[in-house]
């Protein structure tokens, strides 16, 4: 009986190829990772610290839009990729230089100006929503 079936020779890539296309992913993985970014992410308000004699706050809004620079292996760091992004405010620290009694109301700029102080540091570019942001205090 004869044998129908051929065989098929199965070429592997060579090693040049192999080697060259490590080289290629390694280069884009240093390209894509050595470049500057700008990443906005929304993170839950919460206030703490409250003023003596004061019982509670209510905020006019209590999500902020945050813009960060970014690179690199920054994309990995925790307050990046946490799945609930939460920023604590100390209402204390933050209604200092204000002389009102009840009613504290901060520009996005002012805030931009406590958090990158308090809480970011300077990779913290911009507070891109509210534009102004209330605090009640009781």
């Amino acid at each position: 009986m004869a044998d129908n079936k051929t065989r098929i020779p199965v070429k592997l890539p060579s090693l040049a190829f192999m080697v060259c296309l490590l080289i290629s992913i390694s280069c884009w993985i240093l390209v894509s990772f050595s470049k500057d970014y700008k990443m906005s992410y929304e993170y839950k308000l919460v206030c703490d610290n409250l003023p003596d004699g004061r019982k509670s706050v209510t905020a006019s809004d209590t999500v902020l839009t945050l813009t960060f620079n970014q690179n690199g292996f920054r994309y990995l760091m925790k307050p990046f990729s946490e799945k609930e992004k939460v920023v604590t405010i100390s209402i204390k620290d933050l209604i200092k230089p204000k002389n009102k009694v009840t009613v504290y109301t901060f520009t996005n700029k002012e805030l931009h100006e406590y958090l990158v102080t308090h809480n970011f540091g300077p990779e913290l570019v911009d507070v891109s929503a509210p534009e102004v942001i209330t605090f009640y205090l009781r």
